[in-house]
């Protein structure tokens, strides 16, 4: 088998041919491979695999003469590769060193079926091919994560090798191997910005865990970056043409998936994104500059069901947009409905007055400007309406303004199109459901107390006259408004042609029938015969108050029966009178009106990166149980010891890993060892193996567990940088570690070696 892969690049040397390196460099570079351990995930056999290959590298560079023909060799083929861009391959070249050493050669690099950049070809090596899993160490610790893929892949898929019972012995190491390639490339394009590719990689690693139910750790590690991938992945499905229907559903529905882990918007569940409900809010915001207004309506409707303010404010923001750009009054109805109940809390009295005139309810609009405290809007507006009797031109161009500017921009559909007044309340649709409004006051179908207007006409023909009169108002009103506006050079919203939606959106029927919750869900064309509706309970009643009248005064010549019979009825009104006068009186003296009550003054609902629109209380850390020691959570315990040991006594001397796994009395032992060697020039490069035998854990203190472990110990011990073979072992132990949880970690307070 050939891999792509030199003598000098598996000792991670760069080749210099002009200055050959010195033994002591070789040897020193042997050394450094040799004690860089890879991931605790191989076993031993893999690790001992890929130290042959090193030791093989060694060998060769190490003899003069090997070297000098491999040198030879390397030129000739580096030198072909320059010139003609391809290795076309160069002569075999045997070396004698270990008969039964695997066979070298240089060839080809190794073809490879992934997508990746254009590279020049590698010089390669033939390897027996039981020595592959140590091939795949190398180049993995190379960052060839590509070349990994490839060759691991191969293997695995190799229908001859599934009944090589010597090659399947391998088959974990090589599993894991692939695993870990996937998860390095998906972390690549991952900071590269391609996050679906990242996702398709890190997918593939996951499922060959699961597939082949190795190495749970390594598979939760991945598990773990899809989670937090999920927003990314988000954010680029989304913001793909509208043509791209089947990537964009399927960002919306991760962004299903992610919202119903976190439990809302809002919510305090775990997605996995590590994302707090301030960066969930902000990543909201920036997601809505992608989605239609149909699909935030859609999104955020529903959402605000949960119950969630932060969504049905957003919900607003869609069904007024909606409304407005596809001519559609029923959303922006439901969009006031809304806003009112929002309104028991927040100060969104100028969004209320906003959908009031859209809806030709200018009366309502001018009182709820009235109750608003935002100061630097109703400025502008009173600006722009001086001269005229009432508000309504200043309101006129700030719903435009507003429109055009904080609405329109955070759809993706609706970004370039231009609000008008003037053709909104032209189009023939608004006119007939404005028409067929109901005369009950909205703040009473939104259960929120309010005073209605003393003039507001109860009879259907004053109701459509008034409405009539209300829409010439605001058409006077915003024409006033344009020529004001077109007189003013900064506040311009309105000049230039006028944007008309050719294609509006449709609205389904649950969608329909959402938007006029909480009010009358007939369609406008029905409406236009509600005058053959039964007339309303109170005129009802005021009927039979006037007909009991007349038969009680008018009917005095008719016999003592009927005198009877009237002097009852009128006796019967006369109660019902005064009971309905009470009952008013009591009304009004436990329910003073809204308008007679200090206005609500808080801050406006608004969404922004750095600050959640509501208040949100952030959620109180849960305390950790502290949970008892197992075999599973014990090995890495005493792997850890092993590390920190190999890393205190080897060339480098990193007693600053002994801290993190040690502590008094073991740790004042090991530094004073570690200290010794350093006076001595004593250099130890262990190979450790572990096996957990029992876990006891303290019945009387939760933080103290003990643990019996048999350690694989192989020590070669250096002296002034030379093998001493005498101190060298090899050995078998049977190890007690008595520990204790500090801070949530356990950490080795003593050790024995029982055999």
């Amino acid at each position: 088998m050939r891999v792509p892969l030199d003598y000098y690049r598996i000792l991670g040397l760069p080749p210099n041919f002009f200055q050959p390196m010195s033994a002591e460099q070789l040897q020193q570079a042997y050394r450094d491979r040799t004690a860089q351990l890879p991931q605790r995930e191989y076993s031993l056999t893999a690790i001992e695999i890929r130290n042959q290959l090193i030791s093989l590298a060694y060998r060769v560079l190490s003899d003069p003469q090997q070297r000098q023909r491999y040198d030879a060799e390397y030129r000739a083929s580096a030198d072909e590769l320059a010139n003609s861009g391809v290795m076309n391959g160069a002569a075999d070249g045997e070396f004698d060193e270990d008969e039964n050493a695997p066979s070298k050669s240089f060839d080809r690099n190794f073809d490879r079926n992934f997508e990746l950049e254009p590279e020049t070809d590698r010089l390669s090596i033939e390897i027996a091919d039981d020595l592959l899993i140590g091939a795949l160490i190398i180049l993995q610790d190379a960052g060839e994560c590509e070349l990994v893929l490839n060759l691991g892949q191969s293997f695995l898929s190799n229908s001859d090798l599934a009944a090589d019972s010597d090659a399947q012995s391998d088959r974990p190491d090589i599993v894991l191997a692939v695993a870990l390639a996937y998860l390095q490339q998906g972390r690549e394009q991952w900071q590269n910005d391609r996050y679906e590719n990242a996702a398709v990689s890190l997918q593939a690693g996951y499922s060959l865990l699961e597939r082949e139910r190795l190495f749970p750790d390594t598979a939760a590690e991945i598990a773990a970056d899809l989670e937090k991938l999920r927003p990314y992945r988000i954010l680029e499905l989304v913001s793909q043409p509208e043509s791209h229907i089947a990537e964009r559903q399927r960002g919306l529905q991760l962004l299903q998936d992610i919202l119903r882990d976190r439990q809302g918007i809002e919510g305090t569940g775990n997605d996995g994104s590590g994302l707090s409900i301030e960066d969930f809010l902000g990543f909201i915001q920036q997601l809505r500059d992608y989605l239609t207004a149909a699909e935030q309506q859609s999104l955020f409707e529903a959402e605000s069901q949960r119950p969630s303010a932060v969504a049905t404010y957003l919900a607003v923001y869609a069904s007024i947009a909606m409304g407005f750009a596809a001519r559609m009054p029923a959303l922006i109805h439901q969009a006031k409905i809304l806003l009112l109940r929002l309104g028991k809390r927040q100060d969104l009295y100028l969004e209320q007055a906003i959908c009031s005139l859209l809806l030709g309810q200018t009366v309502e609009a001018t009182e709820a400007l009235q109750h608003s405290q935002e100061e630097e809007p109703l400025a502008v507006i009173r600006k722009n309406s001086q001269g005229a009797p009432d508000l309504l031109p200043g309101l006129c161009l700030y719903s435009e303004t507003w429109l055009q500017t904080e609405v329109f921009p955070h759809f993706r559909d609706l970004a370039t199109r231009t609000a008008s007044l003037k053709d909104y309340f032209a189009d023939p649709g608004v006119q007939e459901y404005l028409e067929a409004l109901p005369s009950q006051p909205d703040y009473a179908i939104a259960e929120y107390q309010f005073v209605a207007p003393a003039d507001r006409a109860t009879d259907r023909n004053e109701r459509i006259a008034a409405s009539n009169g209300q829409r010439q108002a605001i058409a006077a009103a915003s024409s006033r408004g344009a020529g004001e506006l077109g007189g003013r050079g900064d506040d311009s919203s309105s000049q230039g042609t006028v944007a008309v939606l050719s294609n509006p959106a449709p609205v389904t029927a649950s969608s329909s029938a959402t938007a006029t919750s909480g009010v009358e869900a007939t369609p406008p064309r029905q409406r236009r015969n509600s005058k053959n509706r039964p007339p309303r309970r109170g005129s009802y009643d005021r009927g039979k108050e006037r007909s009991s009248g007349a038969i009680g005064f008018g009917s005095l010549k008719i016999g003592r029966l009927a005198i009877l019979l009237g002097g009852g009825t009128l006796g019967l009104a006369i109660l019902w009178f005064l009971i309905s006068q009470i009952f008013a009186l009591f009304h009004r003296t436990a329910t003073p009106p809204i308008a007679q009550q200090p206005p609500v003054v808080s801050e406006q609902l608004v969404v922004e990166l750095n600050q959640p629109p509501v208040a949100i209380p952030r959620p109180q850390p849960k305390p950790a149980v502290p949970k008892p020691l197992n075999r599973d959570t014990a090995a890495p315990v005493v792997q850890a010891w092993l590390a920190a040991k190999a890393a205190a006594f080897g060339s480098e001397h990193a007693t600053d890993k002994l801290k993190q796994i040690l502590v008094e009395p073991a740790l004042s032992q090991w530094q004073k060892r570690v200290q010794d060697d350093l006076l001595n020039r004593r250099v130890r490069h262990y190979k450790h193996s572990l096996q957990v035998n029992d876990v006891k854990n303290d019945p009387k203190n939760s933080d103290r567990a003990q643990i019996e472990a048999t350690v694989v110990e192989v020590a070669q011990i250096y002296e002034r940088n030379r093998l001493n073979r005498a101190a060298s072992y090899n050995e078998k132990l049977r190890v007690q570690y008595n520990l204790v949880r500090q801070n949530g970690n356990w950490r080795i307070q003593t050790m024995k070696v029982l055999k």
